[in-house]
């Protein structure tokens, strides 16, 4: 029996240690059989919907991305459009400026030619009215002059009518009233 038994003993003890790197071709037929049939169902149920929703995640990022472009290109636009008014509003300004700056330079050399005009219509109807009354001044005094000579002429020829003096008197003071007349 101990042959028997010894026999015995030795597969037992090959059997309660396994060889790690050793080879099953059975074991490994099964671990190929396995892994195909799991690759096939993981590409059949479950990498086409992770790929797909990879795709539409992709696609929704780069929806994103080009609506992002499209949004910065239109600031871009709208930016260089608001200063393109800016710019138009403070040409418009400047020309509103100028035009209400040459309107008053008018408006002023109006008004100071009309002012001159009006300094010269007074200057020469107020020397007009100097004039006439100067004129009526002096034709008055010479009125008046005349009657006070006559009257002093009357009163001396009344006093004195042959005395040569009184005469010579007379026509002196007639002739110095008519030269500053």
């Amino acid at each position: 029996m101990d042959s028997l038994h010894a026999s015995t003993e030795v597969p037992a003890a090959e059997h309660a240690e396994p060889k790690l790197l050793s080879f099953d071709p059975g074991v490994g037929i099964w671990a190929l059989v396995v892994f195909a049939a799991l690759l096939f169902l993981l590409k059949k149920f479950a990498w086409k919907p992770i790929l797909d929703s990879l795709d539409a995640r992709e696609k929704a990022i780069q929806g994103s991305l080009d609506q992002a472009a499209r949004i910065q290109s239109e600031n871009a636009r709208l930016a260089e459009e608001q200063n393109r008014i800016l710019a138009d509003a403070k040409r418009q300004a400047s020309e509103i400026v100028r035009v209400a700056r040459d309107a008053a330079e008018g408006l002023k050399k109006t008004v100071e030619a009309s002012a001159q005009e009006e300094k010269k219509r007074i200057l020469t109807s107020a020397s007009q009215e100097i004039e006439a009354a100067k004129q009526s001044a002096i034709v008055e005094l010479k009125k008046t002059t005349a009657d006070f000579s006559i009257g002093i002429a009357e009163k001396l020829i009344r006093q004195n009518l042959d005395d040569s003096k009184n005469r010579a008197l007379v026509d002196q003071l007639i002739q110095e009233v008519s030269r500053k007349a």
